[in-house]
This record gives structure tokens, C-alpha cells and sequence, in this order.
């Protein structure tokens, strides 16, 4: 029989030369073993397509449940629940994969690829060691949940409304109205404040006034004022705590509780300090703020006068815009 190594050697001395005929022979018998070989092979592949079929039907069904569990449960996170789907459908279909080429091809050992993507998967591994960290911090941010979509949070020096959650960052809509993407490694590590946690918060700052001012007199003004604007909380209720003797006024501590959304919370934050100077001052009680007295007195031993400065004997305090003592 005419083989294929044949056809490429030089002819010996004395053979015939290679003719035409002679190539149509070896082509007809390469199809003829071919096509023997193919339906021979013939149950093997309709086994193994078979068995492929069933693998991605399994895998489509699983991929479907996983969905269908994480609309019904609010437990889960919906990007998570479409990220576990893919993976296990994924799986699932490398596994058919691997059993498919065992039915067709019986010598085929995937313990051997195995082995191979082990020693592959180190070297990827460190290449992309930034990409990966990202992607698992962002698997777990989806699965523990500290904050979703909507959640107004400050991570480090950026501060803001999540706009969204996806595998390798945290996209944020600050204050400012501009965008910060956040990488799920920095995020899952830092410490984070989630303003939105809860549906109210707590709010304070501090006022000053005069050692002679009534501290209860003070108080019931400032209570007024906190009673009388719509955003203050009842409950839990507002107060007011001396929390310092300072060295000119008496400070107060004014708590107060309201939604816990920031643009709320700033608007009610300004009605309620405005509130309380503007009453403070129709109550005439004082809210010291500091000064220095300049005394010149006249040397003997000098051409002209001298200036002294000291401090003088009782100083006053202003409130800042914050509430604090300037």
C-alpha cells in the first residue's frame, strides 16, 4: 500500500517513477481509512455529544435556579447571583468538556491539563496579583454586604453616593458631582462610614455663652428652637449638655436627630444653628467671644509713650460657623 512518507521520497533506481494514477490511489485510500476510522468512531461521538448536551443543559437549568433564588431573596445581591451562575454554568461545562473527550477519546487523561494549568495558574497568579485581589474583594463586598447601591459612604478621603458595585471597583457620585472609582481591594480594607445605614442620625455642635447667662434659661431656648423646626427629630428627642467650663463661656453641647440623608442633614443642620444665634441673641444671652485690651501709659524716663499689651481680665468667645468657640 502507497503511504504518505512515500509520495515525499525521490524515487530509488530502477523503480518507476511516481505517476498520477499512483497519487489518486493514495489520496483515495488516506479518505477510505478516514472515513473507516470516523464510523468507527461514529458511537463514540454521538455518546460523547450526548453526553456534552446533557452537561449544558444541566449547566443552563443550575444557572436559571441560582437567578431565580437571589429575586426571590433579598439576602442576595444581584450581581453576585448572576457572577455565582456564570461560574457554576462555566464549570459545569468544562466538566462535559473533559467527560466528552473521554467517551470519544479513551486515552485522554485530563488529569494531565490539570496538572499543567497548576504550574500555569501560579504564573498567572502573580501576574495579575492586583487584578485578582480586586476581584475577590468585590466577591465579598457583594456576599457580606456592608453597603449597597444608593448608600451614601465615606472611604478614606472620598465621600459620596454608590453608584455602583461591579469585580474590580466601587463607583462613587460624590458631593461634588464628580465620580470616584474606588478599587474593591482598597475598599474591602478600609474602614468605611455608611451614612445611610440607618434611617436617622445624629447631629451636634457646640455654643458658648456668658458665666452670668442662665444655663436652664439657655436651655429652654435652645429646645424651642429645636421643637419648632420640622426636620429635628422627636424621636429620639433633642438635648442639651454643658460639656465645658472653658476659659470665657460656658459650652453646650447640642444634640439633635434627623434623616439620615446629607442634604438633609445640612439643611436642617443650618436652620438649627441659625436658629439658635438668632434666639440666643432676642434672649440677650451672651455668647462671649475673645478680645485683647492695648493700654498706653506714659514713661517717665522716655521721649514718648510707651505701649503695653496685655491680656485683659475677662475675654469673650465667638462662635465659629461650626458651632465651636473661635
Amino acid at each position: 500500500m502507497l503511504s504518505l512518507w512515500s509520495f515525499f521520497q525521490p524515487p530509488r533506481v530502477n523503480e518507476p517513477p511516481f505517476t498520477v494514477n499512483d497519487a489518486l490511489t493514495l489520496f483515495w485510500h488516506t479518505v477510505r481509512d478516514f472515513m473507516k476510522g470516523v464510523i468507527e468512531r461514529l458511537p463514540y461521538l454521538i455518546v460523547g455529544a450526548v453526553v456534552f448536551l446533557l452537561f449544558w443543559l444541566l449547566a443552563k437549568g443550575i444557572k436559571k435556579v441560582i437567578n431565580k433564588v437571589a429575586v426571590q431573596s433579598h439576602s442576595i445581591d444581584d450581581t453576585l447571583a448572576s457572577l455565582v451562575s456564570r461560574i457554576v454554568s462555566t464549570l459545569i461545562t468544562i466538566i462535559g468538556f473533559l467527560a466528552t473527550c473521554v467517551v470519544i477519546f479513551p486515552s485522554f487523561k485530563p488529569g494531565d491539563i490539570i496538572a499543567g494549568l497548576g504550574v500555569t495558574s501560579v504564573a498567572i497568579g502573580f501576574a495579575f496579583k492586583d487584578i485578582l485581589q480586586n476581584f475577590f474583594a468585590g466577591i465579598l463586598i457583594l456576599w457580606r454586604r456592608p453597603f449597597k447601591v444608593g448608600d451614601q459612604i465615606k472611604v478614606k478621603e472620598y465621600e459620596g453616593t454608590v453608584e455602583e458595585i461591579n469585580m474590580r471597583s466601587t463607583r462613587l457620585n460624590t458631593y461634588d458631582g464628580e465620580r470616584a472609582i474606588l478599587p474593591n481591594g482598597d475598599v474591602y480594607t478600609s474602614s468605611i462610614l455608611v451614612r445611610t445605614a440607618y434611617n436617622k442620625r445624629r447631629l451636634k455642635f457646640v455654643v458658648g455663652i456668658g458665666y452670668p447667662d442662665s444655663i436652664e434659661e439657655a436651655r429652654r431656648v435652645i429646645h424651642s428652637v429645636l421643637d419648632g423646626i420640622e426636620g429635628v427629630l422627636k424621636e429620639p428627642g433633642p438635648w442639651v449638655y454643658v460639656t465645658e467650663l472653658a476659659g470665657s463661656s460656658v459650652n453646650l453641647t447640642v444634640f439633635f436627630w434627623v434623616e439620615s440623608q446629607q442634604a438633609n442633614a445640612l439643611k436642617v443642620s443650618d436652620q438649627v444653628v441659625t436658629g439658635i444665634k438668632l434666639a440666643l441673641d432676642k434672649a440677650s444671652i451672651d455668647m462671649p467671644f475673645p478680645h485683647t485690651v492695648v493700654l498706653l501709659e506714659k514713661q517717665p524716663d522716655t521721649d514718648g509713650p510707651a505701649i503695653l499689651s496685655r491680656p485683659a481680665a475677662k475675654a469673650k468667645t465667638a462662635p465659629t460657623s461650626n458651632g465651636q468657640n473661635a
